[in-house]
């Protein structure tokens, strides 16, 4: 005997606001805490989750800025004895990135997720029509009427509102009434031969 058929895809998940904070608070800190050298982790999470062109410049100027500021502070000579214009030029657009960094990747990514979530919110799925075990071949729609929730304290009332209109019933396809004519016409066939002998 054939199935139902195949079950519909689940809905699509969202992250949990929990985990979307969560992963927020870990990018932050990480480029706070390696004072801004890992700043280009948190670009390219925002990159591969907004899959935005502009995402993935920023996250590009943003490494190429890094890999400058990288050889300017590599190239100091470090002296004790004074200080170099190039060690407080890199540290302090170093330092600036980092800011910059954090407060574009919080700023896109909260944005990013509240519209996530609103469309998320919006998408209704419609629920495909179902489909009866096929019957000689051929699948037959219905659509499930929703079970009436009738409390046993609620009582009808009479109101002067307007009355409501019952659930409207699909006709039954065509392929059913062929096939009852034609099993009216075989037992009767069947009735000829019994009286026949």
């Amino acid at each position: 005997m054939p199935g139902h058929g195949y079950a519909p895809p689940p809905p699509p998940q969202l992250p949990s606001q929990a985990a979307q904070i969560s992963l927020r608070v870990l990018f932050v800190a990480l480029t706070v805490l390696s004072v801004g050298f890992l700043a280009w982790t948190a670009l390219l999470r925002l990159a591969l989750t907004t899959r935005s062109r502009t995402d993935w410049t920023v996250f590009g100027s943003g490494v190429a800025l890094q890999i400058a500021i990288f050889a300017v502070l590599v190239t100091d000579p470090g002296k004790e004895e004074f200080t170099t214009w190039r060690g407080n030029a890199g540290m302090s657009v170093q330092l600036v990135m980092l800011a910059g960094v954090v407060i574009y990747y919080l700023i896109a990514d909260i944005r990013f997720d509240r519209k996530q979530r609103v469309s998320f919110s919006a998408y209704v799925p419609q629920q495909p029509p179902r489909t009866m075990p096929p019957a000689y071949g051929y699948p037959q729609q219905y659509t499930p009427v929703p079970p009436h929730d009738i409390s046993v304290h609620a009582q009808p009332t009479q109101t002067a509102g307007p009355a409501p209109t019952p659930v409207p019933q699909a006709p039954p396809p065509h392929r059913i009434d062929q096939v009852r004519a034609e099993l009216d016409e075989l037992s009767d066939y069947l009735r000829k031969q019994e009286g026949e002998r």
